[in-house]
């Protein structure tokens, strides 16, 4: 590897930016496409020490993306059992630079802080790679192609890259469906969601779960919320086809009905969406877990959900993102540094991304399957 080493990055999601800003910062070359904006209301708790340090300083803080920055309170939520109504306890709540702290970010302000000062490629669908001795050259559906030493598919669940460097390898859908939107809230509405998790509530019980967070409060007191209900059915498979199909009406209707056994406080926030409020088509839960051994060598490797995309009941998916970028980062770093062979690099790369990736697949499949409402808490909270 040397000094004009030059990195490849398909996606544009929080894993792509969030590597492209470190090796902005450290002056390595590279390119981030992306095929559209890739906007979705939805939000993480996420924890950011070690990738605020990696960043560059001409870009806002990432805690800049906390749904409660305007109002300086601390992020946290609120864990319920949805069978009981009995109130678990709180995670977070906590100041920043203790113990605890997380912010719970908005997808899209977390993304506009990272796009900062980067030149992103859009309408760009990646079709294929091919590699050299010296390079490797990516192909796209526009007919243009690109050439660079690295490969890093941040391409999301359903990740092109994955598809030709494990070839045949898909992910699969989760056992639980999903509906989910966005309803805006007053303030008669949102403050008992927010009395004791500055950030919302999420529940848990067997066969459903449900959060409900603040993604922004707006300028006319008003607050946006974000509601996902992931539920078991009989059938997962028969119900996502139906929910493909089904207008906003029935969907709105169906989200009532699963969670219509909620605390009021709950239910009123998903009745005031209306069926406007409610996303069509619903996304899809989907799970990747990588092969055992290590991936094709050669100039290709893969961050984030591309590598181990995972269901949202443990808080870890945006969290095992930003690891991967920062090892991988920091490996390719130092492998221009160092002149390390690029080989190597992405071995050690692997070697730690690979089983950290699969094991919390593994646990948050096993929240998503556990009757025990405390699980949705990922062991933060302990039994009174």
């Amino acid at each position: 590897m040397d000094s004009q080493f030059k990195v490849l990055i398909v996606g544009a999601g929080v894993a792509g930016l969030a590597l492209a800003q470190i090796l902005r910062k450290h002056h390595v070359e590279f390119e981030i496409y992306e095929r559209d904006d890739g906007s979705r209301g939805q939000g993480w708790s996420i924890a950011l020490d070690k990738l605020h340090d990696l960043l560059p300083q001409d870009i806002d803080s990432l805690y800049n993306a906390s749904t409660n920055h305007s109002i300086g309170k601390p992020d946290g939520f609120e864990f319920i059992d949805g069978k009981t109504h009995e109130i678990l306890g709180v995670v977070g709540n906590v100041k920043q630079s203790h113990l605890g702290h997380n912010i719970s970010a908005s997808r899209d302000l977390f993304r506009r802080i990272l796009m900062k000062h980067l030149d992103i490629q859009y309408g760009k669908r990646f079709v294929k790679y091919e590699e050299s001795k010296n390079g490797v050259q990516i192909a796209f559906e526009d007919g243009t192609t690109a050439t660079g030493h690295l490969l890093i598919g941040a391409d999301g669940a359903n990740s092109p890259v994955r598809g030709q460097l494990i070839e045949g390898f898909k992910a699969t859908p989760s056992s639980l469906a999903t509906l989910h939107g966005n309803t805006v809230l007053d303030r008669k509405l949102y403050e008992p969601l927010i009395e004791k998790g500055n950030s919302g509530v999420i529940v848990g019980q067997d066969g459903l779960k449900f959060t409900l967070l603040l993604l922004e409060y707006l300028d006319d007191g008003t607050a946006l919320f974000n509601w996902v209900c992931s539920y078991k059915s009989k059938d997962a498979e028969s119900e996502t086809r139906w929910a493909d199909t089904a207008d906003r009406e029935a969907l709105f209707e169906k989200a009532l009905e699963i969670a219509g056994h909620l605390p009021r406080r709950i239910v009123d926030a998903v009745r005031n969406t209306t069926p406007a409020g409610v996303h069509k088509p619903p996304i899809k839960l989907l799970e990747t877990v990588l092969p055992k051994q290590a991936l094709p060598r050669g100039r290709v490797t893969l961050v984030g959900d591309a590598a181990h995309s995972m269901v949202p009941f443990r808080g870890m998916g945006a969290n095992t993102a930003i690891l991967d970028v920062c090892d991988l980062a920091e490996g390719i770093i130092h492998g221009i540094e160092s002149g390390d062979d690029l080989s190597w690099m992405l071995k050690s790369y692997e070697t730690t991304m690979i089983p950290r990736g699969r094991s919390k697949v593994l646990e948050s499949r096993a929240t998503g399957d556990s009757a025990d409402a405390l699980e949705v808490a990922g062991g933060r909270l302990q039994r009174n």
